[in-house]
């Protein structure tokens, strides 16, 4: 084998094996080339590659792969910015080095390292197995480009098709050959909607599903129908008419015949949006299923296919996407998810889409190794009797061994100055960062622009960033939405908006009180997958009342915040007292 091909080889193998000795790296150039490859070799190679600041040797005679080649003196104004060798725990080893034959789900919580083993499990199939083709799917744009950035660092640029699911499904119905115009929102659904119940209630009279319409607490009820209708992929009346509506709440009750007006208005909005070529975005899936049906085809072509399927964030699947994706793979599906970070209403059951994940394809990554136990002592009160906990698929958290700070509270009296607070301190701690990551997170995408502006009026540079440019994220202070923190990681998190008349309050003003239980549930596991993206630190700002989200979490859990002012308040009422009764001469 020719030297230049083996510096190849061995750039893949570091980068997933590290640390590892000659001798494996060798049997495994064997293993996958069928040839003998010579130790020797491989340790004249590992040297030459070391001395261009390539790879590295412990003092156990093991290699690592360096991702920065310079070795030049760099200037004290400029921090060295290579990104560190992964070690993986035997735990998490065993997974990667799975079988890639069978269907396997990683189950693990927050930190626990779930994206990156199954991004490991990816490369080592591609770089040392060489076993063929790997699609990589998530749902958030920024997590696509968080791993897309990972694998380009690692070498295996344009080795795996990292890409969202809206984006796969996208290009191969086109592929398939269908004519896309685009994406239809879940507001222009709603109005959609709103005209043809407009019309069915001329036709037919009134009825009070068709009021739901234009009720302020209800208002959306009809979206959620039909978005629920699409995400369970259900095509015909008499499924419906016997489905169990798990997960659309209790607000509204839905009698047999009451379907048949929900079916009516259904279809209409379907017969729309195959008239105007175009799909909802909440049912990606069915543009993929409904091509497949109208170019009568049942599967994929095998052009479209790939040998391997690496799903990432599952538990934010629908159950429609995953009968969508399961006609990708020919040889093996690999799942990571943490129901404790399902921040979307979708559901889907295993059997439902005919994967196997029992027994010893489910596999549990215990231990969490972003965050600090002291921000995971907060962070779990979020979860307590959370309607996920019941789920057999569920991962209960444990405390992490990483020791920090306590989670920092700021609490004002009022929303403007606990912004106002939140930005100060923000500015006064982190302004003359390099390449430590800060992420500013606010409950809404209106707040993002403000919040920057906010910032930089306090000599501090901050990007007011979503999907894709989040990901890509390295170092700095970033200001994005709750939602978007998904999957990734920074040093500090600090929380804004959690004055309870906006979260959850605004919030809660549009939902059934009957389904506001579900809807605190929600939320929690939203504000838990927000703290649990921290490295090092968590400060939480708000008003009073501070959001309730948080009130079962024990004062002593906590930094300052609302505790301190209680503790301010009350000495000076009682030094009040004592100047009063010093000057009414009942005591010296």
């Amino acid at each position: 084998m020719k030297k230049a091909l083996i510096e190849k080889h061995l750039t893949n193998l570091l980068s997933v094996h590290s640390p590892v000795k000659a001798r494996k790296l060798a049997k495994i150039l064997a293993d996958e080339f069928g040839q003998h490859v010579d130790r020797s070799d491989i340790n004249s190679t590992l040297y030459a590659m070391k001395s261009q600041g390539l790879a590295s040797m412990n003092d156990k005679y093991e290699w690592s792969l360096l991702r920065d080649n310079s070795e030049e003196t760099i200037p004290h104004d400029k921090p060295e910015q290579a990104e560190p060798v992964i070690h993986f725990t035997p735990e998490q080893q065993a997974i990667i080095d799975l079988d890639p034959t069978q269907h396997l789900l990683i189950r693990g919580q927050a930190g626990s390292g779930k994206t990156t083993v199954l991004a490991a499990r990816a490369g080592k199939i591609i770089s040392a197995m060489n076993m063929g083709s790997v699609l990589f799917l998530t749902y958030n744009a920024a997590l696509c480009a968080y791993v897309a950035k990972a694998f380009d660092k690692a070498g295996m640029k344009g080795s795996i098709d990292v890409r969202t699911f809206h984006d796969w499904a996208k290009s191969t119905s086109i592929s398939l050959g269908a004519t896309f115009e685009g994406w239809v929102t879940t507001r222009s659904r709603l109005e959609k909607l709103r005209e043809i119940i407009a019309e069915a209630s001329e036709n037919t009279g009134s009825h009070r599903l068709y009021e739901l319409a234009d009720n302020t607490a209800l208002g959306s009820w009809w979206s959620d129908e039909i978005a629920w209708l699409f995400g369970q992929h259900i095509t015909r009346l008499g499924e419906y008419l016997t489905v169990d509506r798990v997960g659309r709440g209790t607000a509204v009750r839905l009698l047999k015949e009451e379907r048949y007006l929900v079916w009516f208005v259904y279809e209409a909005y379907c017969e729309w949006l195959e008239e105007t070529r175009q799909e909802d975005y909440d049912n990606p899936a069915g543009l993929i299923l409904r091509t497949l049906t109208e170019t009568g085809q049942s599967l994929l072509p095998e052009s479209l296919r790939y040998d391997h399927l690496m799903i990432d964030e599952v538990q934010d699947f629908d159950r429609s996407w995953l009968l969508a994706a399961v006609k990708i793979p020919r040889i093996s599906l690999s799942l990571a998810g943490d129901l404790a970070q399902k921040i979307y209403k979708r559901s889907f059951s295993w059997a439902s889409v005919g994967i196997q994940v029992q027994g010893g394809r489910s596999r549990r990554l215990a231990a969490s190794h972003r965050t600090t136990c002291q921000i995971m002592d907060v962070a779990e009160y979020l979860l307590h009797g959370n309607s996920v906990v019941n789920d057999d698929n569920y991962t209960a958290p444990v405390s992490p061994v990483k020791q920090g700070e306590k989670v920092l509270r700021i609490v004002t009296d009022n929303p403007n100055s606990a912004y106002e607070a939140g930005y100060d301190w923000i500015a006064e701690n982190y302004k003359r960062l390099r390449t430590t990551s800060v992420a500013v997170v606010l409950p809404f995408s209106k707040q993002l622009y403000p919040a920057s502006k906010a910032l930089e009026k306090r000599g501090l540079s901050a990007k007011s960033v979503k999907g894709a440019g989040l990901g890509k994220f390295s170092g700095g202070v970033v200001v994005t939405t709750f939602h978007q923190l998904k999957g990734l990681e920074f040093d500090h998190v600090v929380i804004m908006g959690l004055h309870d008349s906006q979260y959850p309050g605004r919030l809660l003003d549009n939902v059934a009180k009957e389904d506001q239980a579900e809807e605190l549930n929600l939320m929690k596991r939203i504000l838990y997958v927000a703290m649990t993206r921290a490295r090092k630190s968590v400060t939480l700002v708000g008003a009073k009342p501070f959001c309730r989200l948080f009130s079962d979490v024990p004062e002593n859990l906590f930094e300052g915040g609302e505790s301190n002012d209680h503790l301010k308040d009350l000495l000076a009422r009682s030094e009040e007292m004592a100047n009063n009764l010093i000057k009414s001469g009942l005591t010296k």
